[in-house]
């Protein structure tokens, strides 16, 4: 019988999906639902070696003379500690050596328990990855131990081989119980590699074959000519949507760029149309991060990662397969194996809804200065967005295919834009926009007192007294205190500052001074800097935002009495309660 702990079953599960039968254990009870579920199995062979430096060393040679990873595993505390020369000799000799060491929880660390101390952080500079696992009590925890998993157990043999070390813990091993008679079927993460046999590519092309495909298409990955032709030839064999977004710089007819729009809109019906058999994901950061998560985790959809990232990225939670290899060669072999069809009612089904998308009207204010800019945008110009409400305002509205757009995505700081934008026009021929937000140029104000300032810059500074996006997850009721503290509230202006520093500066308050301001700063022909402030307030502003994105949504008649019978349902508790 096999443990009823989740964890060991993962552990043991995957043991097997990777091929490991060999355990070498060393006497302890901290590791006991681990090893009596292995002794349970037929497929391990377990040996016992009581000094744990011996134990790693002994599991060493057998390495040695099989090139099959080995784990070993050993009890809490010092018992770890001694695996240590011979981890560090696997580690130089290139050896896969899985170090499975059983700890307390770590929130216990440094409490006085027995056998504990930070065995994680033992052999940080002597193995390839060190995996701090977790009690399964949820689905996140269940998902975050099978990620880490198999991240553990793919580094065993990935770029060159090497030790891992995967602390497990255990708050008792004295209530487990053993009523398991066979293991569940949990995720194997395939690493596929550029030098795959054509059976690979063929058995990967067969999975696609009548299949719905979304590429979703992340920041910083180039359409070279070469790629596109992959991608050309790919969605002429198989049924596909491109979903991606303005910082992308994709132009391709089968992609779609409103794409947080549509996902706000999406009637019931509409998801089901929607919801795609595969997902195949390339590049980095998009801005309907959120959104496309609310849409793919319910539905499990298996999920490929390609490219030469060499990390396991699983936002949906589905991930089954990495490419690691180039994204132009990944579409190019899959399109050798495919078969041309004419079947695109996927991409049709995208589309429809894309073009019922209305561009938003707006009064005064952010929506309507960002929308006005890049309505009036200078052809071959290149823009530059900072985070927060300017960048998803700026994807309400179409942009022309001749402009280069980028945004701080990695990781969604308001910290750095303006700096950025700035070292991006001194490098640039070319006229260079920026639109932000106040705090975010406040704060990085500092990036206008540089001597290298392009002649060519371009601002449009929306300067709604706070950070709006503060206000959006916050009910109205509460937002009174927001500009206290959590929205920074301020009455300050950017003209003395940019003044100061030469730029041509100019206000905007009315429909009718952004108009004027926007015709000023798009003039290609004015040889120094310009910065337009738009004036605005924090609540206009996110309301006018909000406001767009609620009157997407369309509830279909079934949406309506499912919902009514909820209400219903709702007051019949709570005058049962009364």
């Amino acid at each position: 019988m096999y443990s009823d702990n989740k964890l060991v079953l993962q552990i043991i599960s995957l043991l097997k999906q990777f091929g490991i039968k060999r355990i070498v254990v060393s006497p302890g009870s901290r590791h006991f639902s681990l090893v009596h579920s292995l002794e349970a199995d037929n497929s391990f062979s377990l040996y016992s070696v009581v000094d744990e430096r011996s134990a790693a060393f002994f599991a060493l040679g057998m390495i040695q003379q099989t090139g099959d990873p080995v784990a070993i595993t050993c009890s809490s505390g010092t018992a770890c500690m001694n695996y240590g020369s011979a981890i560090v000799e696997a580690f130089y000799q290139k050896l896969p050596l899985l170090i499975l060491s059983s700890d307390r929880p770590p929130e216990l660390l440094n409490q006085l328990e027995d056998q504990m101390y930070d065995q994680l952080s033992t052999f940080t500079n002597c193995t390839k990855y060190q995996g701090q696992l977790r009690e399964i009590k949820t689905d996140t925890d269940e998902w975050y131990a099978n990620r880490i998993l198999n991240e553990g157990l793919l580094e065993l043999n990935h770029h060159g081989k090497g030790p891992v070390h995967l602390n497990i813990p255990f708050t008792s091993h004295r209530n487990d119980t053993f009523s398991n008679t066979s293991l569940p079927e949990v995720r194997k993460i395939s690493l596929r590699r550029a030098d795959a046999p054509p059976e690979m590519w063929i058995e990967a092309s067969t999975k696609l074959n009548n299949k719905k495909i979304m590429i979703i298409w992340g920041q910083s990955v180039s359409l070279t000519d070469r790629f596109k032709k992959a991608i050309d030839r790919f969605c002429e064999c198989f049924n596909v949507i491109i979903l991606t977004d303005k910082i992308s710089n994709l132009h391709h007819p089968k992609a779609i760029y409103n794409v947080p729009a549509i996902l706000s809109s999406l009637r019931w019906e509409d998801k089901a149309n929607l919801i795609p058999d595969i997902v195949i994901s390339i590049g980095g950061n998009y801005i309907f991060n959120n959104e496309i998560k609310a849409l793919l985790r319910p539905a499990k959809i298996p999920h490929w990662q390609v490219g030469y990232e060499d990390k396991v990225c699983d936002p949906f939670r589905t991930l089954t397969e990495i490419f690691e290899m180039g994204e132009a060669f990944f579409f190019e072999q899959l399109s050798s194996t495919g078969i041309a069809t004419h079947q695109n009612d996927y991409e049709e089904a995208w589309k429809k809804i894309s073009c019922q998308i209305p561009i938003p009207t707006a009064e005064c204010g952010e929506l309507y200065a960002i929308g006005r800019l890049l309505t009036n945008f200078p052809e071959n110009a290149d823009l530059q967005l900072a985070n927060s409400c300017t960048i998803r305002m700026a994807h309400f509205f179409p942009t022309n295919d001749s402009i280069r757009i980028n945004c701080n995505r990695g990781v969604n700081g308001i910290d750095g834009s303006m700096s950025t934008a700035v070292g991006f026009a001194a490098a640039n021929p070319k006229a260079t926009f920026l639109i932000i937000g106040d705090l975010s140029f406040f704060y990085d104000m500092n990036a206008l007192w540089n001597r290298h300032l392009s002649k060519k810059l371009r601002i449009m500074l929306i300067n709604n007294e706070g950070g709006a996006v503060m206000y959006a997850p916050i009910n109205k009721e509460m937002r009174k205190t927001l500009p206290a503290h959590i929205a920074a509230g301020h009455i300050t202006s950017a003209q003395g500052w940019v003044e100061s520093l030469g730029f041509q500066y100019i206000e905007a308050s009315s429909k009718d001074e952004i108009d004027e301001g926007i015709n000023i700063l798009t003039d290609l022909s004015i040889e120094h800097p310009i910065l337009l402030e738009v004036h605005s307030t924090t609540v206009r502003d996110i309301n006018a935002m909000q406001d767009f994105t609620s009157s997407l949504y369309h509830p279909s008649m079934s949406e309506k009495i499912v919902n009514e019978a909820k209400n219903i349902a709702k007051k019949a508790i709570r005058i049962i309660k009364q």
